[in-house]
């Protein structure tokens, strides 16, 4: 009985050394640091330190998916890939950001393929653009043929391709034979006024 008391007063001491755990304190904490956070990102771009973006590339596993849920069987996101795994031909689609209300702010569009296949692969590519307003898209398709164990190829559209306007919304879908793929897709944007 005695020991049971002793370590009753122990546990007891052991809590009253700890600060009491206030959440109100934690949340506090995470506001201060969010607000520092977004008050120093613009002071330090006006001064220099940090780069004006002008092209953004996106590995396929986080802007690429299967068109229909009968491909999920079959493609398999990667790390560094969304690959055709199976027998038949597969469809993908990748999404790009876009800038809603503004004109268009890509000049170019790009999408990474592989083929990890021992023979040469046929893949075709559709860079759907929703313009302004995500109405009025625009279609632009694209078709290439990747030798035996191509490790990339890049497919891209320019300004040219589409009678000089830049793209707003823009999207990728590519039917991907078996043992191609898509290892990235990227943007790239005009250069900011100096």
């Amino acid at each position: 009985m005695a020991r049971k008391r002793d370590e009753y007063r122990f546990t007891r001491c052991v809590a009253q050394l700890r600060p009491p755990f206030r959440e109100e304190t934690r949340h506090m904490t995470k506001t201060m640091l969010l607000l520092a956070t977004m008050f120093a990102l613009p002071t330090a771009a006006t001064a220099g330190t940090l780069p004006a973006p002008d092209s953004r590339i996106t590995l396929a596993a986080g802007a690429c998916q299967t068109a229909l849920p009968v491909f999920d069987g079959v493609v398999r996101k990667r790390p560094l890939a969304v690959q055709n795994e199976g027998s038949t031909t597969t469809f993908v689609t990748c999404g790009l950001s876009g800038k809603f209300g503004g004109s268009g702010p890509s000049t170019t569009i790009l999408v990474a393929l592989t083929n990890n296949s021992s023979g040469p692969a046929t893949v075709n590519c559709t860079l759907v653009d929703g313009r302004s307003g995500i109405s009025n898209p625009i279609y632009l398709p694209k078709s290439v043929t990747l030798s035996a164990n191509m490790p990339i190829f890049e497919m891209i559209w320019t300004v040219a391709d589409n009678e000089g306007a830049r793209f707003t919304f823009p999207a990728i879908s590519c039917s991907l034979p078996p043992g191609t793929g898509i290892k990235a897709v990227g943007q790239q944007f005009p250069a900011p006024a100096a």
